[in-house]
């Protein structure tokens, strides 16, 4: 066993002496399913690269980590130019897709950005959304991505000292990324002939609805009308029980209880 790690390590600084890019055991992958928007018509969240280039030359501190985005083409392209000098600025997303090359470099990031956390915290997940940036003001900008093309994508570390072969250690490539296609406005059946019989549940419970909604409706309004016409013209005037005073008319009341006799003439 002591042997065989011997032959790998001496393998790997061969590799690395000779130019060629060590390579580490990851495969960049989506994030998981709960996370909304994993794929879009011009986005990829990918997981970040945590701790990926942790053990890959410790000494560079000035190396970066990149994204690189290909097509099917740009796989082929990257593997035959990675083991030269390659110019990360003039490999961008302006014409990565138009011309011979098919892939780009973008997202530079500081390799300290990706160390493993300290602490993990329960259920995060820590996503690189690639297409994202927009408007696009640098030649690598993470610029979205072609609507409904087909993609893989790696990490490479890349060491910006270098004249030499300046890729010093490389990810496996994603599975194939198809992005969300949008659909054709012209597409899109509008014949009312062609309704499905869902559709005519629908149409015919909501006539009755709204039928019965508006025969209601008329006879509440009927209803009132007629409890308008049964009513009298003129109101009932109320008598209240003993709230009646008793009055006495004071020119004809006598103290005695006896009416005043005429004089005799």
């Amino acid at each position: 066993m002591k042997s065989l790690v011997q032959v790998v390590l001496l393998c790997i600084l061969c590799g690395a002496a000779n130019g060629v890019p060590t390579k580490v055991a990851y495969t960049p992958e989506i994030v998981p399913t709960r996370v909304e928007g994993r794929i879009t018509q011009t986005t990829v969240a990918l997981e970040q690269p945590r701790c990926v280039f942790d053990s890959i030359e410790t000494s560079c501190t000035t190396c970066k980590i990149w994204l690189i985005v290909a097509n099917s083409t740009g796989v082929t392209r990257f593997d035959q130019m990675k083991n030269d000098f390659l110019n990360t600025s003039a490999l961008s997303y302006k014409d990565a897709f138009t011309g011979p090359n098919g892939f780009y470099f973008t997202v530079k990031t500081e390799r300290d950005f990706y160390v493993c956390p300290p602490t993990a915290t329960p259920n995060e997940i820590l996503a690189l959304r690639v297409g994202s940036e927009v408007p696009c003001k640098t030649p690598n900008c993470n610029v979205p991505l072609p609507t409904g093309g087909t993609f893989r994508m790696k990490y490479v570390l890349v060491d910006p000292d270098l004249t030499t072969p300046n890729i010093v250690a490389e990810t496996e490539y994603t599975q194939v990324i198809q992005l969300r296609s949008a659909t054709d406005p012209n597409s899109i059946d509008t014949n009312p002939g062609r309704r499905t019989g869902g559709m005519i549940v629908i149409t015919v419970i909501l006539a009755i609805l709204l039928f019965l909604l508006l025969a209601m409706f008329a006879a509440m309004l009927a209803f009132a009308c007629c409890r308008k016409f049964d009513q009298p013209d003129f109101s009932v005037p109320q008598t209240t029980s003993g709230s009646l005073r008793k009055y006495h008319t004071h020119s004809l009341h006598n103290p005695s209880g006896a009416i005043a006799q005429k004089a005799n003439m």
